[in-house]
């Protein structure tokens, strides 16, 4: 299977999950994250952690230029500074929904 047509039913199933009341939105972040990896989209991936971290430097505790970070760590690396901020903050619904806006946007991209 070719790597579009696998990309096409990973945002095509994490466009169906689209929804507020999961109660559990940590594993499925996760899922997003290695998804996304697998698919070959690691550079927007690397985008919505960084981006996530921009918005809410403030209440993670972020005094450094998070560009700088970006360009120091690894994309797990990052990962796991961006969720375990996320989780101390009690922020993981707004990475979540981050991770759905940015797949949203990906998906309505006419050529992928």
């Amino acid at each position: 299977m070719s790597v579009p047509i696998k990309r096409n039913e990973y945002l095509k199933f994490f466009q169906s999950i689209n929804h507020k009341k999961i109660k559990y939105q940590g594993p499925l972040i996760l899922k997003m994250f290695g998804a996304l990896n697998k698919v070959n989209l690691r550079r927007e991936n690397r985008y919505i952690l960084c981006n996530f971290l921009d918005q809410n430097s403030d209440h993670l505790g972020i005094n450094d230029d998070i560009y700088e970070i970006n360009n120091e760590k690894s994309l797990n690396r990052l990962f796991l500074l961006t969720f375990n901020k996320a989780k101390e903050s009690k922020l993981l619904h707004a990475l979540y929904d981050e991770y759905i806006v940015s797949i949203n946007a990906i998906n309505e991209k006419k050529v992928i």
